[in-house]
């Protein structure tokens, strides 16, 4: 007999990380990492500097996760389930080394002038030796310390390439002043050594202030979040944090102030400003009844609310969690440039040496070698390369989720750019869901009508009841109470009242019960595309009432707009033929199919896909999981059940159509920052590389200094990340 092999107790943290400078710092730790017994799955974020990390606890645990992170030499700043904890870390420790580079540029920036002021007051070599030491340590050090920590890990990165530039360029600064004697007339160039330091220091500020602006879509919602809530117990308010907020636990909510958790109003009414969850500028209004999300703001009066979702099950913690977990796969490119990064650094070292013995083959002196070997290494930018798609992806993304669109992973973008076919449900998609009475059309007295009809279906939980009592509360209209009611699933109701004995239900069951419908009246209702209520009194007919669901007031503008840009949209709905047919006519849509069931709606989408067309569904229900799985892109509406946006790749948070155009929108402008930054990081190694070891040197004369060489690689990475922020600017 087989024994059945123990299951995996498979948990997840997130892990903010210190010293991830570049992409081969990635590849270093995900290589480690998961050569640990019992990991499951890494992916560090370059541009967060966040581990996410899927381990088997049985195997494993986080004191040897955080021991093998030492090993390679960075250091676990937190251990957490909690991506919002561990996000608060990463932001903590992105500003301390912000105002670090900060410090060291200007420090060595002070240095570096007194360095270059060599030139109008002639020091001495050993004022300047002790100064070039200075900059050299003071304003490096993080360098040298990077340096270090991956050495004794057998590794190199982009604190390797700085560290030795600028150390081989002191040390023989420092052996021509000790020992001048066979050194002919060459003199230290101490500035070098600062001005390469202070370029460098200065790119990485920059290159950290633009990356804490890259945060700021997801920081402003952590920001938003309160910290604590009014608590009512035993009668009596009282003020706790929001962790000690419990699903059940009653909650006070005055004017002005935000909910802390999700709940559901048990008493009060008011309005609240949903436009941080919903776009919409117009306040809800909330009743009893009424659900209430974390992060939103009460307008008017004093609610109280049950918690329901606390903590990271409110919609707001949700959406955060969606966008760094989104950052945190990883694209086909971004794989391909991780395996070109792992073998960048040792590469350019070997370049660096080979150029440097050549120099000295072909006749250079020492201090021409020494050069070469710091502009080679100076020069070659491993983070502008390893930023390129994580930066635009991590603003990208961000950007999205200001426009309420939380994309899951970078994969998404290629399919989303290049989209031919959009399949759209219906009902909660086209329409918004909500069945509304249209009109009622009697055989006499319209407002007595509505009133039997109020009446009837007063006890009636079925959907069209609701829409009935909403309309006959609109009209000012007061049910007459019941002496006795019957819900029939599937036909309609019975009831009585003092007028008599009421029956409302479909044409069918009227049917069945033999009750009498005027042949004008079939006719007027046969094919009809909205639902039908007829009522008949004391057994005889009395009129009818036509239900039906709004079409979204912006779906007619989004058809238009998607045709403009070449997209087919279709519809697939399991309504009947004439509903479809006419909610498709209404806002545009040519091609649609009706009364298909789920399994059917997934072999639309293959039909499509067998055609070759790239396709994506848009739905919200149970009943569109199949398709919107099956579909290249799957966009689940926010309004949608649960099972719609696990299916999905995208959720439309502001329930607006309009958000369809955005994805699209976003998604290339995402994806042609992607291919700029890479066309850029790729060229500028390619050219500079050689540039800096002198190989234009024969023919055209071309050499740059290892100053020059450090001021362009600081330039390589900010010009990376200051071309994705624009994306935070992009235009929706």
């Amino acid at each position: 007999m087989t024994a059945t092999p123990p299951v995996k107790k498979l948990k997840k943290a997130v892990v903010p990380l210190e010293g991830v400078h570049c992409a081969s710092c990635v590849t270093r730790l995900e290589n480690g990492l998961g050569s640990l017994d019992g990991m499951a799955g890494v992916s560090v974020n370059l541009p967060s500097r966040t581990a996410f990390i899927s381990y088997d606890a049985s195997v494993t645990g986080q004191k040897q996760i955080e021991e093998r992170i030492g090993d390679l030499g960075y250091k676990a700043l937190a251990f957490s389930e909690s991506s919002i904890s561990a996000e608060n870390t990463a932001l903590k420790e992105l500003e301390r080394e912000k105002a670090m580079f900060l410090r060291r540029f200007l420090l060595g920036l002070v240095l570096t002038a007194f360095l270059l002021a060599d030139y109008a007051f002639s020091f001495s070599e050993y004022t300047l030796m002790v100064v070039a030491g200075l900059a050299w340590w003071f304003a490096g050090r993080h360098f040298h310390e990077g340096f270090l920590r991956a050495s004794r890990a057998y590794t190199a990165d982009m604190n390797s390439l700085v560290s030795l530039s600028t150390t081989v360029t002191f040390l023989y600064g420092v052996y021509v002043t000790v020992a001048p004697a066979g050194n002919g007339h060459y003199h230290a160039q101490w500035h070098e050594v600062g001005m390469l330091i202070t370029f460098i220091n200065l790119g990485r500020w920059l290159e950290a202030r633009s990356k804490s602006k890259a945060g700021e879509a997801v920081a402003r919602l952590f920001k938003i979040a309160p910290k604590f809530a009014r608590r009512l117990k035993d009668g009596k308010e009282e003020t706790v944090p929001v962790g000690e907020i419990r699903p059940g636990d009653v909650i006070l909510l005055r004017p002005g102030e935000q909910a802390p958790v999700d709940g559901r109003v048990t008493a009060g009414a008011s309005a609240m400003d949903e436009s941080l969850l919903t776009g919409e500028a117009v306040p809800a209004e909330k009743e009893p009844g009424a659900r209430v999300y974390a992060g939103t703001v009460n307008k008017t009066g004093s609610l109280e609310f049950s918690a329901e979702g606390v903590g990271e099950e409110t919609v707001l913690m949700r959406i955060i969690k969606a966008v760094e977990e989104s950052q945190a796969e990883k694209s086909a490119v971004q794989h391909l440039v991780d395996k070109i990064s792992a073998w960048f650094v040792p590469a350019v070292l070997l370049i660096a040496a080979g150029s440097a013995a050549a120099w000295v083959y072909y006749g250079a002196g020492p201090a021409r070698a020494v050069s070469i070997f710091a502009a080679v290494l100076a020069v070659a930018c491993p983070c502008a390369m390893g930023l390129a798609v994580p930066m635009a992806v991590a603003v990208g993304f961000g950007r999205a989720a200001s426009a309420g669109i939380l994309i899951r992973n970078a994969d998404v973008l290629e399919r989303v750019s290049g989209v031919d076919v959009v399949i759209f449900d219906k009902t909660g998609t086209v329409t918004e869901g909500r069945l509304r009475l249209d009109g009622v059309f009697p055989e006499k007295n319209g407002r007595d009508f509505l009133k039997l009809l109020a009446s009837a279906e007063e006890k009636s939980e079925h959907p069209f009841a609701e829409a009935v009592r909403q309309k006959a509360r609109e009209a000012g209209v007061r049910p007459e109470p019941l002496t006795a009611f019957e819900a029939v699933p599937g036909k309609g109701v019975r009831a009585r009242s003092a007028d008599g004995e009421i029956v409302v239900g479909s044409l069918k069951w009227f049917d069945e019960l033999g009750l009498a419908v005027p042949a004008r009246v079939r006719e007027d209702i046969k094919g009809a595309p909205a639902s039908m209520l007829l009522l008949a009194l004391d057994g005889d007919y009395k009129g009818y009432a036509a239900l039906g669901d709004a079409v979204r007031p912006e779906a007619a503008e989004l058809i238009k707009e998607l045709e403009a840009m070449g997209i087919e949209p279709v519809m697939a709905s399991g309504d009947r033929q004439a509903v479809v047919a006419a909610t498709a006519a209404a806002v545009g849509i040519k091609t649609f199919h009706a009364e298909v069931f789920p399994e059917e709606k997934r072999q639309i989408v293959m039909r499509y896909k067998a055609l070759g067309k790239r396709t994506a569904m848009v739905g919200d229900g149970f009943n569109d999981a199949p398709a919107l799985s099956e579909a290249d892109i799957g966009m689940a509406m926010r309004s949608g059940t649960d099972v719609a946006a696990q299916a999905s790749d995208m959720t439309l948070m502001h329930n607006d159509l309009r958000s369809v155009i955005t994805a699209v929108r976003i998604s290339k402008a995402i994806k042609r920052v992607i291919k700029q930054n890479l066309a850029w990081a790729f060229a500028y190694n390619i050219v500079l590389i050689p540039l800096a070891a002198g190989a234009f040197y024969p023919s055209l004369g071309l050499v740059i200094p290892p100053s020059a060489a450090g001021a362009a690689m600081a330039l390589s990475s900010v010009s990376v990340v200051m071309n994705s922020l624009r994306l935070r600017r992009v235009k929706l």
